[in-house]
Formats: structure tokens, sequence, C-alpha cells
């Protein structure tokens, strides 16, 4: 089995340094994801600029499809990550549970985001009639599905690289996830 090494800053391109520089200064470290995406002079810039575009869905929002989408593909790393994001953001572990299980009892709205999400991912992107109707019912609009598309797909890109390269946690699990 081929193993993968995780780069450090002075195996990427000039255009990644600068990344490992940001995140070392935001975060005091810098991802394994991010340092697994800078093995390509591109890649990694475009993952930054998909995950930090302007959108209409809330932070809370995007962790519930991130925490649905990350469970559904089963990535550890996704989840741990998505789990500490989604607790700073005032999500209770028992929530988060529940979210992991494309569903979110306690909001109605969080539930509503949830189960659209595991149905599209259950139903390969082709969600349940009934599920986009009440995605519809709950004030979403025509933009809020595309941002919803381009928030799984960006969470499938880090998916399928962690599981498929094994990227190594960032940090031991402080939420079971």
């Amino acid at each position: 089995m081929h193993t993968f090494c995780i780069p450090t800053k002075e195996d990427v391109s000039p255009l990644n340094k600068k990344y490992f520089d940001y995140f070392n200064d935001k975060l005091g470290i810098m991802p394994n994801l991010y340092a697994m995406l800078a093995l390509s002079d591109t890649a990694l810039d475009t993952y930054v600029r998909l995950q930090s575009r302007k959108q209409l869905l809330t932070i809370e929002e995007k962790e519930v499809i991130s925490l649905v989408v990350g469970a559904f593909n089963e990535s550890a790393y996704c989840l741990q990550s998505h789990a500490m994001i989604a607790s700073l953001n005032g999500f209770s572990e028992q929530q988060i549970g529940q979210i992991k299980a494309g569903t979110a009892a306690f909001d109605l709205k969080y539930d509503t985001l949830a189960r659209l999400t595991h149905s599209m991912m259950l139903n390969r992107c082709k969600p349940e009639e009934s599920t986009l109707d009440q995605f519809f019912a709950m004030g979403y609009t025509n933009a809020h599905l595309v941002d919803v598309v381009l928030c799984i797909g960006a969470n499938m890109i880090s998916n399928m690289l962690t599981r498929t390269m094994n990227v190594p946690l960032d940090n031991p699990p402080e939420i079971s996830i």
C-alpha cells in the first residue's frame, strides 16, 4: 500500500508557502488536509477560495451539511474537524450526533437541511421530492439550494482526499465522532 507523507512548508510551491504561514498564524498549525492539498500547486488555493466564498448559508447551516456529508462518507478527519467547529458554534455533542445521523430534531430548519443533505447523499444527488418541498417551505430559496450543492461538493472533495490519502487527524479527538 502506498504511504502518503504530509508535506512541510519547504516541500510546496511559493503560493502554498503563504497558506502555511497564514494557517500557522491563525490556527497555530497547518491542518493536515490543507497540507495535503498543497501537494498540488493550485488545489489548496482553489479549495480555500471555494470554502471562503460569499454565500447565503450561515456557519451553522454549513456545519449541518458538513457533518451529514462527513458521516455519510465515514470521513473521520472531516467529522473530527466539523464536530469541533460545530461545537464552537453552539451545537451540543447530542445535537452533533443527531446531525451526523441526518436529522436535527432540536431545530426544524436544521432538521430540514440535514434531511435534504442526507437525501441528496443517499440518492446520488437527487433528493426526495417531499424533502425538497420541505426545504422550500422553510423559506429556503433556489439560491440557497445552489449554496447547499456547493457546500456538499466542497465537503466531498475533503472527504475523498482525506480517505484516499489516509490523512491523519490533526489533534487527538476532543469530541467523540
